[in-house]
């Protein structure tokens, strides 16, 4: 994994065009937006661009005043009543957020993912998602233009919803702490019932019918200086490998002691469960498959670049590596991960892979903002393109069904693709970084983990939409 440019946002991108006189971005065409929203645009612009220092002692509500942004009223209103909404949201993202359970019923009521009240103040709401859109730090390692990527991408429907909201958590207990900001495969879910993240005092058990949280491999229990870089929990044991090399694995059963190995000095990018082991990818290029009742690497293979991520196909019949290049490889593991074929069309390095289970589709994620969706039978082009909002594709992952497909963004989005033509989607919207996403074993489930410096931290617990003519739920 190398290190990753950051692009230039000096310049921010401006939500009003001085030249055309209305309300557009990028200087694209302007919209029949009101007066009033365009004094908004000016004040968001103006704030992100300016210090917060400027703002202090000017009129307007004070943080302790309200717990929610204050609306913008109509042209002629008080200072005070159109001070920036962006400032209000800084100041509501301050303090904790309204409440630390939510469910549907508060959602119903005006209430996000994360305890915020939004309700009436949806156009606010709106604009901030968009700025942020625009103003997210984007990497890269191979330097692109995006835009030649989002012309390969392919039109969705983003308006449906298969998977929703039932119950999230907020507050320090539901962090999960992510370590490096280009690996967030942090969220495991080995039922309804047991959802795994990596939290500042270890890994832990989330069940969120229960509504507790266990701890199951203790940061005392972990060797010092252990900084979690990969995590993967498969037959009642979870693993976890760090920065250092170094892996450990303990027993999800009765207090057994954590067993420790080293495979090298380099950082463990990505384990996963295979059916013959566990699939360790390293920053050195090598990718290991360790017995965890040894703790051991029997098999080892090394690649040209860092790797990563792996995937391999249930059958073992295949399997996918990517990692710093502009191709991921097909590889065979019964004979030593040797390369199959190419996948190519990626502008970036990759940092995600998945199999879906019929073992017909492979999907990866890269740094050039998109997925690509390749048919292993035919894999010289991919079948679809699919691009997000933010930037980098940071995981992926194929529900048990074979009907969805997840892609998750660095932060505010998670994206849940229908496999059939992948021309329908689910956007999971929300404010912050996110830490990994998952899908129950059954796939009624979906788990999403945020973490955020600025905006309240949580888990949520999305289930599935069961459609009114059950002959169309074909789960």
């Amino acid at each position: 994994m190398s290190t990753a440019t950051r692009l230039d946002h000096s310049i921010l991108p401006t939500y009003f065009d001085a030249r055309n006189g209305g309300y557009g971005m990028n200087g694209g065409e302007a919209s029949n937006a009101s007066t009033d929203e365009h004094r908004v645009a000016r004040q968001l612009q103006q704030l992100v661009l300016d210090p917060p220092e400027r703002y202090v002692g000017q009129q307007g509500p004070e943080a302790t005043d309200s717990p929610t942004p204050t609306q913008v009223n109509t042209p002629g209103g008080t200072a005070a009543a159109t001070w920036d909404f962006l400032s209000n949201a800084a100041q509501m993202f301050g303090r904790p957020a309204e409440i630390s359970e939510v469910t549907q019923a508060d959602m119903a009521r005006g209430i996000d993912v994360q305890g915020y009240r939004w309700s009436g103040c949806e156009p606010q709401r709106r604009m901030y998602m968009e700025y942020r859109r625009e103003v997210y730090p984007q990497y890269q390692g191979v330097p692109h233009d995006v835009q030649k990527v989002r012309k390969q991408a392919r039109c969705v429907d983003n308006t449906h919803e298969y998977f929703r909201l039932r119950y999230s958590v907020t507050g320090d207990k539901s962090r999960c702490k992510v370590s490096h900001f280009q690996l967030r495969d942090l969220v495991w879910a080995t039922s309804s019932y047991d959802v795994f993240y990596w939290h500042a005092d270890g890994v832990q058990q989330w069940d969120p019918w229960r509504r507790r949280h266990t701890s199951v491999l203790a940061r005392s229990a972990l060797p010092d200086a252990f900084r979690l870089s990969a995590l993967c929990v498969d037959a009642g044991v979870v693993f976890a490998g760090d920065y250092q090399g170094r892996i450990c694995a303990k027993s999800l059963w009765g207090e057994g002691s954590v067993a420790e190995a080293r495979l090298g000095a380099d950082m463990v990018t990505h384990a996963t469960p295979t059916g013959r082991g566990i699939s360790v990818a390293r920053n050195s290029g090598r990718v290991d498959l360790v017995n965890v009742e040894r703790m051991e690497a029997t098999e080892s293979a090394l690649f040209e670049w860092p790797v990563n991520c792996t995937a391999e196909a249930a059958s073992g019949a295949f399997g996918c590596v990517v990692g710093d290049s502009l191709q991921a490889l097909v590889v065979d593991p019964r004979q030593g991960l040797a390369a199959v074929a190419p996948l190519q069309g990626h502008l970036d390095h990759a940092f995600t892979c998945a199999i879906s289970p019929d073992e017909r589709l492979v999907a990866t994620g890269s740094q050039d903002s998109s997925v690509r969706v390749y048919d292993v039978r035919w894999p010289r082009v991919p079948v679809a393109v699919l691009c997000g909002y933010l930037g980098a594709m940071r995981h992926v992952r194929f529900s048990s069904c074979g009907g969805f497909l997840l892609a998750a963004e660095p932060a505010d989005y998670v994206h849940v693709y229908e496999t059939g033509l992948f021309e329908r989607a689910q956007d999971v919207e929300f404010m912050g970084e996110v830490a990994g996403a998952a899908f129950s074993p059954d796939a009624n489930c979906l788990f999403v983990a945020i973490s955020d410096a600025v905006h309240e931290n949580a888990l949520a617990e999305y289930t599935r939409i069961v459609p009114a003519d059950d002959s169309t739920y074909w789960l």
